[in-house]
C-alpha cells in the first residue's frame, strides 16, 4: 500500500476541493464528517494509506490585522476570536505594519505550523494590484483561507465584506435630505478597491439627485487621525457643507480639521464616518457614521473556516448600517 496519496486523484474520484483532501490527509479539523469519510473511503479504495493525525493537537487560526490603532481592527479581530472559540478554535492574532512583520512572513509560518487556517483582514490584496496569488497558495496547501473587507465582489478565495459602495450611497442620500448641495467625499489612497467603491456609491447619489459634483470635492489622504485633519482643507476650501469619509478615524480628524478653520460640526460642516465602533459614540459631537454588522461578519468567517466545504469564492457581502449622531445637521443658509 502505498504511504502517500496524491491529492489531485483523490479529489478528482470524489469531487472534493484539494484543500479539503489536504485537510483530512494531514488530520486537520474543520471537514465535516460526511466530507471525511468520503475522502477517507477514496483513498481506501486508491490502494493509500492516510498519514495518521498527530494526537493532542487543537485547531488554530492565525488573524492577520494591519495597525491596532485603529479600533475598527482589533474590534474585528477580537469578535472574530471569540465566534473561533466557540468552536473550539484558537487563535493567533498578529499585527501587520510597515513597522512589523511583514503579511507574507505571517503566511509562511501558519504553513510551517501547519494552521488550520488563516484570516486576513484588510491585507496586501486590497491593493488590486497585488492580486491573491499567495490565498490560493494557501489553499492549495490545505489551508482555510478567509479575507475580510478591502475588496469588492471579485475574489477567488471565500471571503466577507462591508458594502462600502452602499454605505457612500446612504451617507450621502442622508446628507442631502438634510439640504446639502456641496457635499465633499474625504477618501483614502486611490490604489485601494475600497476608495473606488466610496467615490463611486457617493458619485451614484449625487448623480440620482442631479446635484452637481467637482473633482474638487474629493480629498484623497491616509485612513487616520491626521489624515482626515490634512485631507479635509482641499473640501473646505472648495466650500463643502458635507462631508463622508472613508473611515471614523478619518471624520474625527475631519472634525478636528473643520474647527481649526474656525468652523463648526455641524453648525458649518456636517460630517459622515464609516465603521461604527462603539468609541464613536463618545466622540465629540457623536459621530453620524455607517456602522459594520461586526458580528455577523465574524460568525460568517467562523464558519467559513470551519466547514470549508460550504465556501465558494466570492465575497459575502454585508450592508452597513447608518446610525445618526450629533456631527450631521441641516445645511447652513448662504
Amino acid at each position: 500500500m502505498t504511504s502517500r496519496p496524491k491529492l489531485q486523484e483523490v479529489s478528482e474520484r470524489t469531487g472534493v476541493s484539494l484543500a479539503t483532501v489536504s485537510r483530512v490527509l494531514n488530520g486537520k479539523a474543520g471537514v465535516a464528517g460526511a466530507t471525511r469519510q468520503l475522502v477517507l473511503d477514496a483513498v481506501a479504495e486508491l490502494g493509500y494509506a492516510p498519514r495518521p493525525a498527530r494526537s493532542g493537537q487543537s485547531p488554530v487560526v492565525g488573524i492577520i490585522t494591519p495597525e491596532l490603532d485603529n479600533p475598527i481592527f482589533p474590534t474585528f479581530a477580537q469578535t472574530i476570536e471569540a465566534r473561533l472559540a466557540r468552536r473550539e478554535i484558537m487563535s493567533l492574532v498578529c499585527p501587520s505594519t510597515s513597522e512589523t512583520i511583514n503579511e507574507q512572513d505571517y503566511l509562511d509560518r501558519f504553513v510551517e505550523w501547519e494552521a488550520t487556517g488563516v484570516v486576513v483582514i484588510n491585507g496586501r490584496y486590497a491593493a488590486p494590484e497585488l492580486g491573491f496569488d499567495p490565498y490560493v497558495e494557501l489553499e492549495r496547501r490545505g489551508l482555510n483561507v478567509v479575507l475580510v473587507n478591502g475588496l469588492t465582489g471579485r475574489c477567488p478565495v471565500p471571503a466577507v465584506a462591508v458594502d462600502i459602495r452602499d454605505g457612500a450611497m446612504t451617507a450621502t442620500r442622508h446628507l442631502i435630505g438634510l439640504g446639502h448641495r456641496r457635499i465633499g467625499v474625504l477618501t483614502g489612497p486611490g490604489r485601494y478597491a475600497s476608495s473606488d467603491e466610496l467615490i463611486s456609491g457617493y458619485g451614484i447619489a449625487m448623480a440620482k439627485a442631479e446635484l452637481p459634483m467637482s473633482d474638487d470635492w474629493v480629498s484623497e489622504t491616509l485612513y487616520t487621525l491626521e489624515g482626515g485633519r490634512a485631507g479635509v482643507a482641499s473640501l473646505l476650501e472648495a466650500d463643502v457643507t458635507g462631508i463622508v469619509c472613508g473611515s471614523d478615524l478619518m471624520a474625527v480628524g475631519a472634525i478636528a480639521g473643520v474647527r481649526a478653520w474656525g468652523k463648526s460640526v455641524p453648525e458649518d460642516v456636517s460630517v459622515v464616518g464609516f465603521d461604527g465602533t462603539q468609541m464613536m459614540l463618545f466622540t465629540d459631537p457623536p459621530l453620524t457614521t455607517l456602522r459594520q454588522p461586526i458580528g455577523r461578519m465574524a460568525t460568517t468567517v467562523a464558519t467559513l473556516i470551519d466547514a470549508p466545504e460550504n465556501a465558494s469564492g466570492h465575497v459575502h457581502m454585508f450592508q452597513p448600517d447608518l446610525v445618526t449622531g450629533g456631527s450631521t445637521g441641516p445645511a447652513p443658509h448662504r
